[in-house]
């Protein structure tokens, strides 16, 4: 089998894909979680906390497998490996890896303090490549695999007071296209979602959000989690087959 058919055969839905996402239980990440157990993908979840009661009932009811769960932090690289290696051998294989998790910290550059600086590129920049690393070599074997990062807008434009984060997403972003250019002719093809302001515990906590006031954007609204999973989704599947190295910024045109 040929490079293109396997990443074809990936997205075609033969088989339900092993899809296996970090962050996934709150945000973004556990509305890309439901988006893939909607579609019947087996599920490898990992995140600080697990799962909550109400997230866990729906995945049962959709009618996908019961998922691997992993309560782990990917910013110790030996926990992020071993989340990796826990999906591997409960299903033998990784289809799709999705890098959800990340964290945020604000305020004056000149206060940032090296162990917060340190923490948010563990958590959102190595945290991200330790588990593609770990990821790679199933990939590299099955001929075919699709990884997905979560970058940010911020990673494109920059913020004042949030360089730590922003630091940390324009390095997811350089990270996914290095490794899209040196991976792609080998079945595997990587991809970032950098999305704006999307109404997520994240946001609430930051100061950039105001209840009483619609955003500063030009479709006047935040976006939802579940807007930023459906892009993840279309990617992994056929709409992704000729998508390499792209950063696909959902943002409400904030950036135009």
């Amino acid at each position: 089998m040929s490079e293109t058919e396997a990443v074809n055969n990936l997205a075609s839905g033969t088989a339900p894909p092993v899809v296996a996402i970090t962050g996934a239980t709150r945000g973004i990440g556990q509305a890309v979680s439901m988006r893939f157990a909607q579609s019947g993908a087996q599920l490898a979840l990992c995140d600080l906390v697990a799962l909550e009661e109400e997230a866990r009932t729906a995945i049962d009811q959709s009618g996908a497998p019961s998922p691997l769960e992993v309560v782990t932090d990917v910013s110790d690289p030996v926990a992020a490996r071993s989340f990796i290696d826990q999906t591997l051998n409960a299903f033998g294989r990784i289809d799709v890896l999705i890098t959800c998790a990340g964290i945020l910290h604000y305020g004056p550059s000149e206060s940032v303090s090296p162990d917060n600086w340190a923490t948010v590129l563990a958590v959102n920049l190595t945290g991200t490549f330790t588990c593609i690393q770990a990821a790679l070599p199933a990939m590299l074997h099955q001929g075919a695999g699709r990884i997905i990062t979560i970058s940010s807008e911020l990673g494109l434009t920059g913020r004042p007071e949030y360089a730590a984060y922003c630091a940390s997403k324009g390095g997811v972003i350089a990270l996914t296209k290095a490794l899209a250019r040196e991976y792609v002719g080998r079945g595997i093809l990587i991809n970032s979602v950098a999305p704006g302001p999307v109404l997520t515990d994240l946001l609430i906590n930051s100061p950039e959000y105001d209840a009483s006031s619609q955003p500063d954007l030009p479709i006047g609204r935040f976006g939802t989690p579940e807007e930023i999973a459906a892009m993840v989704h279309a990617l992994a599947g056929e709409a992704g087959t000729f998508v390499v190295g792209q950063i696909i910024s959902p943002n409400g045109g904030a950036v135009i």
